[in-house]
C-alpha cells in the first residue's frame, strides 16, 4: 500500500449516513489511532484503553451516537486487525462493550498503513484525508482532541537565537555512518529541537511529560528525539547522540546508572552504557565530544514520567577506565 492507496480507504470508509451527516466513529477511532502512534509509538490497543476517550470524541464530534463497541468491529480489516486476548480474529460480527472488555479484545493499524504513516509528512496527510469528513469549523478542535495538530518551529526572528535550516534535506538512508551526516543538518536538527523543548517547558511551566516529547517534527519528517529504554539516543537521521537520560528514583532507590550531579543538581559526569567502550550508545556520545555537537539532558523528577529538560550541554572529556563522560553546560571543550 502507498500513500495514495491508504488515502483513497480513507476516503471511502463505510460510515452510516443519517439526515445527511456521516457517523464518525469510524473516523474517530482512526485519527485517535493515528494520535496515540505519533505521541506514543503504539499502534495497538484494547478495547478497555480505547473505550473511554473514544467515546468522548464520539460524543463530542459525532452528529450520530453509536455505542463505542462499534468501530472495534466495523472497521475495515485492510486498515485494522482485531483480535481477542487468545489471539482470535475478532469476527466481523456485533460485540457489545462488555463482550469486548471481557474477552480481552484488542486491535491495531496494519503494517502497510504504519509504513505509510512514518513516511516524511505521512501521518499528518493521512488526518488530511480524515478530517474531510468534518465540518470546517469543528477540525481545529478534532486536531486538538486527537493529538495531532502539527509542531510549527517558526517564530519571530527577535524571539529567535538562530532559526534551523529546515531546508536541509534529511539523509536519504537511516543506516549513514556518522561521518557521512552533514555537520551542517546535525547543528540545524539540534537548534529545532532545543526550540521545541524551550516551547514545552514553557507549556507546560516547567516539567516536561514524557510522552509530550514523542512527537518532534524537522522538515516535515518524525524524528525520535529520545528512548524511553535507554538513557543515551542518537535518532537514525544523525551520526552522533543527541539526548542524554537520567530516571527519576526514589530516596535509597538504586538507579541502573549513578551519574554525578553538582551541588545544583546539574549533571557533571555520564556513565557508559554498560563498561564496553565500543558499545554503539557509547560511540555515539564520543562522536557527539569529537565534532563538538551540543545535546540535551532529560532529569526525571518524579515517578510519573515527567522530566526537566537541560539544554544545551557538551560532552568535555571521556574517562574510558571509569566508563564515564564528562560535561559543561558553557560549552564545548577547546582545543
Amino acid at each position: 500500500m502507498d500513500e495514495n492507496g491508504l488515502h483513497e480507504q480513507l476516503r471511502h470508509l463505510q460510515t452510516e449516513r443519517v439526515g445527511g451527516h456521516h457517523a464518525l466513529h469510524k473516523p474517530l477511532l482512526l485519527l485517535w489511532l493515528f494520535g496515540r502512534y505519533l505521541d506514543e509509538r503504539s499502534h495497538a490497543t484494547s478495547f478497555e484503553a480505547a473505550e473511554a476517550p473514544l467515546d468522548h470524541l464520539i460524543d463530542r464530534f459525532s452528529p450520530q451516537k453509536v455505542p463505542t463497541s462499534r468501530p472495534f468491529w466495523e472497521l475495515e480489516r485492510t486498515l485494522w486487525a482485531p483480535f481477542t486476548e487468545d489471539g482470535s480474529p475478532l469476527a466481523e460480527t456485533p460485540r457489545s462493550a462488555k463482550w469486548l472488555r471481557d474477552n480481552g479484545a484488542r486491535g491495531g493499524l496494519r503494517d502497510e498503513v504504519l509504513n505509510v504513516l512514518d513516511e516524511p509528512r505521512g501521518i499528518f496527510s493521512a488526518a488530511d484525508v480524515l478530517y474531510e469528513y468534518f465540518a470546517p469549523g469543528v477540525i481545529d478542535a478534532v486536531r486538538s482532541a486527537v493529538r495531532l495538530v502539527p509542531p510549527v518551529f517558526l517564530r519571530p526572528a527577535a524571539l529567535k537565537r538562530e532559526a534551523p535550516k529546515t531546508t536541509t534535506k534529511l539523509p536519504q538512508t537511516t543506516r549513514t555512518k556518522s561521518r557521512e551526516v552533514p555537520i551542517e543538518f546535525e547543528r540545524s536538527v539540534r537548534n529545532a529541537v532545543f526550540e521545541w523543548l524551550e516551547d514545552l517547558t514553557a507549556q507546560n511551566g516547567g516539567p516536561i511529560p514524557f510522552s509530550q516529547m514523542t512527537n518532534f517534527i524537522f522538515d516535515g519528517t518524525r524524528i525520535a528525539v529520545l528512548d524511553p529504554q535507554r538513557g543515551i539516543h542518537k535518532p537514525a537521521q544523525l551520526g552522533a547522540a543527541l539526548c542524554i537520560k537520567t530516571v527519576y528514583r526514589r530516596s535509597g532507590e538504586a538507579r541502573p546508572y549513578e551519574d554525578e550531579l553538582d551541588s545544583n543538581g546539574r549533571i557533571l559526569r555520564y556513565k557508559y552504557r554498560g563498561e564496553d567502550p565500543s558499545h554503539k550508545d557509547n560511540i555515539a556520545l564520543r562522536d557527539a565530544l569529537d565534532k563538538k555537537l551540543p545535546l540535551f539532558w532529560l532529569k526525571g523528577i518524579d515517578p510519573k514520567a515527567n522530566y526537566e529538560a537541560h539544554f544545551p550541554l557538551w560532552l568535555t572529556a571521556e574517562r574510558s577506565e571509569q566508563h564515564l563522560f564528562e560535561v559543561s553546560f558553557e560549552g564545548p571543550p577547546t582545543d
